[in-house]
């Protein structure tokens, strides 16, 4: 059997690889928390309309809240933990329970998870979006 050339195998690990998942149906964002960042891919419909209306100077709600999924997923590393993508919203004020910072989050994933539940970071600063729909 003919082996394959070692750059077409390299594409092929990067095209499965968990750091580059394929997303569709939805819009990426990363916000800056107090010079952290994380990425929520969002697949809700009227939170959509919210981001690109904040990314287009537009919108008012600007506190990403959503509902903390344990998990890596590619788009949001190195945290072990994800925004669920249906339930996400982007609200003007929130608790201050769920308050942070993404570090907060990974250090106390059992706690933020189990007893918090959401993530809403009020310094949270939208830096970029990618449209997947």
């Amino acid at each position: 059997m003919p082996s394959l050339p070692l750059a077409f195998v390299l594409i092929l690990a990067a095209c499965s690889s968990p750091t580059s998942p394929e997303l569709e149906g939805g819009v990426l964002a990363t916000f800056d928390v107090q010079g952290e960042t994380y990425s929520i891919f969002i697949t809700n419909a009227q939170t959509i309309e919210q981001v690109l209306a904040l990314s287009n100077g537009l919108g008012t709600a600007r506190i990403p809240s959503g509902k903390l999924v344990r998990g890596q997923e590619g788009y949001n590393v190195p945290w072990s933990w994800h925004i669920d993508p249906q339930d996400v919203e982007m609200a003007e004020v929130t608790m201050e329970l769920c308050d942070g910072r993404p570090s907060d989050v990974e250090k106390d994933l059992d706690y933020w998870v189990d007893t918090v539940g959401r993530f809403c970071p009020w310094t949270a600063v939208l830096v970029a979006v990618k449209d997947y729909r």
